[in-house]
């Protein structure tokens, strides 16, 4: 999951630091984003729900780029 966060903060040519500036002044919300990026911290519900709104990502998609990293959480249809 920290791999697919940092994957979209780069994408988007983000530091860590904007995106917590950004997400401070608009929601007034405090986030530990290098904890969270390096698996150090957990992420809660709300708080992945958030970074997903910041990103402009849906949660069905980004647990689906989750899936896509790692083959052994993908459930085997039959």
């Amino acid at each position: 999951m920290r791999k697919v966060l940092k994957d979209l903060r780069t994408e988007a040519n983000l530091t860590q630091d904007s995106v917590i500036t950004d997400i401070f002044d608009s929601k007034n919300i405090t986030l530990n984003l290098a904890r969270i990026e390096t698996g150090e911290g957990n992420i809660s519900p709300s708080t992945l729900f958030l970074l997903c709104q910041y990103y402009n990502i849906s949660i069905s998609k980004f647990y689906k780029r989750v899936e896509d990293l790692d083959s052994k959480l993908m459930i085997n249809k039959k």
